[in-house]
């Protein structure tokens, strides 16, 4: 292959592609929301395209244009945020899918930069699979992999914080404010039973009690965490950690390594 991005090749190349990706796309969906006072609002989609075009290009596989926007309603209370209905954009993603599907890709992964698409897309995934009997992957791109935190990490380290900031100073550095990076730290208690949805840190993780909170009901600034520890040089490890894993996992599934008692011959076959 010498075209990775889905949208750069003619349906001629996408017809014959096909085989040689062994029926995987991956569609890549972020976020346009604030990310403090120094980061960019497209920090999730930047992120997660980078990720996906890195693991596309390394495994013969191709990427979708990026879905740039997501369920970031519980972050309009800051300028900038876009908050897309759940229901919309899983009813969006569904259309796309079935796309790729009825053209072969038999295996679509949803990469997914942005906690607050996390439930839309977990049910999406399970209508296809009823609906076509197509196992879509949502695939979890900040979960994928990390890299060890700096000891002087503050423990509410998260949304905008220095892993996030990092990444942007290497992919963007021009897009991140840095006179205007801050400590800001959460100051909500939800109690050792309490969790924030969508989920800003580790911190509001814990507990089995989900409370569904606007952002700046638990910080300041709209971030978690303090910048000025962020580095570009962590960034660009992030990234690639997160892609080399991406790339273990398509390998895997091109290899035929991931099956199930019913389809022993790979993931995704649909019925």
């Amino acid at each position: 292959m010498n075209k990775f991005q889905f949208e750069l090749m003619t349906w001629k190349e996408i017809e014959a592609v096909v085989t040689e990706c062994k029926g995987i796309a991956i569609l890549p969906v972020g976020a346009v929301e604030e990310h403090g006072p120094h980061n960019p609002v497209g920090t999730d989609s930047i992120e997660t395209y980078a990720i996906g075009l890195r693991a596309a290009q390394q495994t013969s596989t191709v990427i979708l244009p990026l879905v740039w926007f997501g369920n970031s309603r519980s972050l309009m209370d800051f300028p900038g945020s876009i908050g897309i209905r759940p229901e919309v954009l899983k009813d969006y993603l569904h259309d796309i899918i079935l796309s790729l599907i009825k053209h072969g890709f038999h295996h679509p992964i949803l990469l997914d930069g942005h906690s607050g698409n996390y439930g839309a897309l977990d049910i999406l995934i399970e209508d296809i699979m009823l609906e076509t009997g197509v196992k879509t992957v949502h695939v979890r791109a900040w979960d994928l992999a990390s890299i060890a935190k700096p000891t002087e990490t503050p423990v509410y380290d998260g949304h905008g914080g220095l892993s996030e900031t990092s990444a942007m100073l290497y992919l963007a550095p021009e897009s991140v404010d840095m006179p205007a990076m801050q400590n800001c730290a959460p100051e909500a208690d939800l109690s050792i039973y309490g969790s924030a949805f969508p989920v800003p840190s580790s911190l509001y993780a814990k507990g089995p009690a989900i409370f569904p909170m606007w952002m700046g009901e638990l910080a300041r600034d709209g971030h978690h965490g303090d910048p000025r520890l962020a580095t570009a040089e962590r960034g660009e490890a992030l990234i690639n950690v997160k892609a080399a894993a991406l790339i273990e996992f398509i390998t895997l599934l091109k290899d035929g390594a991931i099956h199930f008692r019913s389809s022993p011959s790979g993931l995704g076959d649909p019925q």
